[in-house]
């Protein structure tokens, strides 16, 4: 275990870039306000709210004019509770201030393929039951592709790129498969988009090869690694580190992805995963770039 003043000390003025918190149509282990109090009891900087369901952008606006100290952020992710694809609702997240825009998740084309032929009900998804539930009443909308069968971007995604682009939005890749990904990162750099964060590259539906890592270096992505994803035995810890090491510290961002009840708190599992790199031979000074300079670079943070 790493020297624990050292953890504490890299934890004040951090940010984390993927927190699953209430309210929200899952259950989840804090609200916005004890997520708030958490950050600044921890010194860390703040956060970005992430829901698969609703845009976030006015519930940060709030938590900011509470505690000012508190660096939030919204997000909106483009799965069928906002109309999928939808130019419109990229266009007001914009106006209302929103910062990171996640391609589909749990409506993604690829996840759902992913997920369809898992026959082990424990290692389902924990947002499975919704998913169930639309479906029981007929409301359950397709599949969502960001490529056509020629594996270009769709004319719905280019839009939405665009939007972000104008409105100066951080596009995150979410649940879209390696093969989506290089097409969707290209045509994004087309439309102007300015800041792109691959989202968890060693999560299942999403993981990427030290070759495709490599593959999008050129583009000028960041790739969030999230903590999550080793804690719950989805990838090794070893793997993370050989991913860091691979692409180093200056395209690397630390997030938590937590938000689950029976998963520890932001500000206990960004400690756990600093002390997990710390013990592996990552220095401090990367792990101070991935968990402050680069999510503060790419947030436009002060």
């Amino acid at each position: 275990m790493a020297d624990q003043e050292t953890v504490r000390g890299l934890l004040r003025g951090a940010f984390d870039m993927h927190v699953h918190s209430a309210p929200d149509v899952l259950p989840r282990k804090f609200n916005d306000v004890e997520l708030a109090r958490r950050t600044i009891a921890a010194g860390m900087a703040g956060f970005v709210l992430k829901s698969h369901y609703i845009c976030t952008a006015d519930r940060a606006t709030l938590i900011r004019s509470l505690f000012p100290e508190v660096q939030a952020f919204g997000g909106l992710t483009l799965n069928n509770s906002v109309g999928g694809l939808n130019p419109i609702a990229v266009d007001i997240a914009g106006r209302l201030g929103n910062k990171v825009v996640w391609l589909p998740t749990v409506d993604s084309a690829n996840e759902l393929a992913n997920v369809a032929g898992q026959l082990d009900e424990s290692k389902l998804p924990y947002w499975m039951p919704i998913a169930r539930e639309l479906r029981a009443l007929g409301i359950a909308q397709d599949w969502i592709r960001v490529t056509d069968d020629e594996g270009k971007v769709t004319p719905a995604t280019r839009q939405c790129l665009e939007l972000i682009a104008r409105h100066d939005m951080v596009l995150a890749t979410g649940h879209v498969s390696p093969q989506e990904l290089v097409a969707v990162v290209k045509a994004a750099r087309e439309a102007g988009v300015q800041r792109i964060v691959v989202t968890h590259p060693e999560f299942p539906t999403t993981y990427l090869t030290v070759e495709q890592h490599r593959e999008l270096l050129p583009y000028g992505v960041f790739f969030e690694r999230c903590f999550t994803t080793p804690y719950t035995n989805k990838v090794s810890w070893e793997q993370v580190v050989e991913n860091i090491r691979c692409v180093g510290a200056s395209t690397t961002i630390l997030s938590t992805d937590l938000g689950q009840t029976t998963n520890p708190y932001v500000d206990e599992g960004l400690a756990m995963f600093i002390d997990r790199l710390l013990d592996a031979g990552i220095s401090a000074t990367d792990i101070e770039q991935m968990v402050r300079r680069n999510p503060a670079q790419v947030l436009g943070a002060v």
